[in-house]
């Protein structure tokens, strides 16, 4: 029990760390107002705040962090697999190098999904997606940025449930007050094909191009009138073989001034590794960190 409880121990001690430091410390965080008076932030503001080049601690949040104690799934139940269960995303970035605003980041995004209410079978962790990466951010110009790099992901299982691939990415990335848009595109480095199922070596899923296609999009909406609420959205779709995905999050800030209520929405292949070809509607409902 104790090596299932740990990752979320991990997880709410790393968000709660992150928020002691001064928010002009970390990336994606904006000082706002409970006197009933709500601050448009300028897009200066914006940009100082969520560019991490030039900040004096190198260590920041990186993609979202977020817990959703109840995820809810359309698939059918089976002995591997309940309705309900646990998701969450814990993901952060070290600067390593930084020159004339730029600057190269290492950065690791892990994303668990716990059947932590399955109590028959000892409440296992189902999956375990596990993303670093290292890549060069561009200083911002006007509200825009590029991120260039190299990913690794994986599943860490044994085969025949063993999934993983590489890829070199390039995302341009624009905001300002109402807005965020990015649009991340990739080449997946291609594996040996394998030459048995048994084959360790060889590529765990190489049709994976076939249901993440070769780039996603994302959009988000800011809501400064209302407590700065945030509705984002990312579709990826591959054309050819007409399949793809849509994620859909609701971040309502709460007066703790540190957490926002969140709600997701899934439809689509691949919300994990080994779902890669499956698809599915979810919907979770919890607390986001940093957005």
């Amino acid at each position: 029990m104790t090596e299932k409880i740990l990752p979320l121990i991990f997880f709410i001690v790393l968000s709660s760390s992150l928020y002691g430091q001064n928010n002009e410390d970390i990336e994606g965080t904006i000082q706002e107002s409970f006197n009933n008076e709500l601050k448009v932030p300028t897009p200066q503001e914006i940009i100082d705040y969520n560019i991490s080049n030039n900040t004096t601690n190198g260590f920041s949040a990186h993609k979202q962090n977020y817990i959703l104690p109840f995820t809810y799934s359309g698939l059918p139940e089976s002995d591997e697999r309940k309705k309900f269960e646990i998701k969450y995303q814990v993901s952060i970035k070290q600067r390593l190098i930084k020159f004339y605003g730029w600057a190269m980041y290492f950065g690791y995004t892990q994303k668990s999904f716990w059947q932590a209410y399955d109590l028959n079978d000892s409440r296992p962790f189902r999956e375990n997606n596990f993303n670093p990466e290292i890549f060069l951010r561009t200083k911002m110009w006007s509200g825009m940025r590029i991120d260039s790099g190299v990913e690794h992901e994986s599943n860490g299982k044994e085969l025949p449930y063993s999934r993983s691939w590489n890829r070199i990415y390039l995302t341009p990335y624009f905001e300002n007050a109402y807005m965020i848009a990015s649009l991340k595109g990739w080449y997946r480095i291609n594996e040996r094909k394998k030459e048995d199922e048994s084959d360790v070596a060889g590529d765990d899923n190489p049709d994976i191009h076939k249901y993440y296609g070769y780039g996603e999009l994302g959009v988000t909406f800011k809501f400064p009138e209302l407590h700065n609420s945030y509705l984002a959205a990312m579709a990826r779709y591959n054309p050819k073989y007409q399949r793809g995905a849509i994620e859909i999050n609701t971040t309502i800030p709460l007066y703790l001034n540190s957490m926002s209520l969140m709600i997701q929405y899934w439809n689509g292949y691949g919300e994990s590794l080994i779902d890669y070809n499956i698809k599915q509607q979810k919907i979770g409902i919890g607390l986001n960190f940093t957005r």
